[in-house]
């Protein structure tokens, strides 16, 4: 009989221990992209991928298709655009710094070789460097050129 009472202690105490929050919870970096005439695109990876490093660029790639039915504002909103931005976050848990900027570059033509966009584009925009204080849970919103709208945002949900 004590031996059983034991046992039921023991496993008792250990299925406290596995409810309790892990300390080293994973992080994502949730990002949303999109033009006035594109659809969302999001991506998502964990936080720990994008560490600043020294020579090192952490980029994410966005493809703004634009809709049929959208109401085109300008030329430049007919054409294909492929999005790159550069991403590189501070370390730590919690409150996070991002360095971030980028490039838009427009297409005539969304032309794939070997899954890689080929063809030159008619048109770049950098996205100018800045730095975005990132609290977890809570969205940062950017404006880019051309009305593309940008959030990032640290999470510690799975996606």
């Amino acid at each position: 009989m004590n031996r059983m009472t034991g046992i039921a202690v023991l496993c008792l105490a250990l299925m406290g221990c596995g409810s309790r929050p892990s300390e080293n919870r994973t992080q994502y970096l949730r990002t949303e992209m999109q033009s006035p005439v594109s659809g969302p695109t999001t991506v998502t990876v964990t936080s720990d991928s994008l560490l600043k490093k020294e020579n090192t660029r952490h980029l994410i790639l966005y493809a703004l298709r634009p809709l049929p039915g959208k109401a085109f504002s300008s030329e430049l909103d007919r054409k294909f655009a492929a999005t790159t931005m550069y991403i590189d976050l501070s370390p730590g848990k919690g409150n996070r710094t991002a360095e971030i900027s980028g490039e838009i570059n427009y297409y005539d033509h969304e032309r794939y070789v070997n899954a890689r966009l080929e063809g030159d584009s008619i048109r770049t925009i950098l996205v100018a460097p800045q730095t975005i204080p990132l609290t977890l849970n809570k969205p940062v919103s950017i404006n880019l050129p051309q009305g593309i709208h940008y959030s990032v945002m640290l999470t510690d949900s799975q996606p």
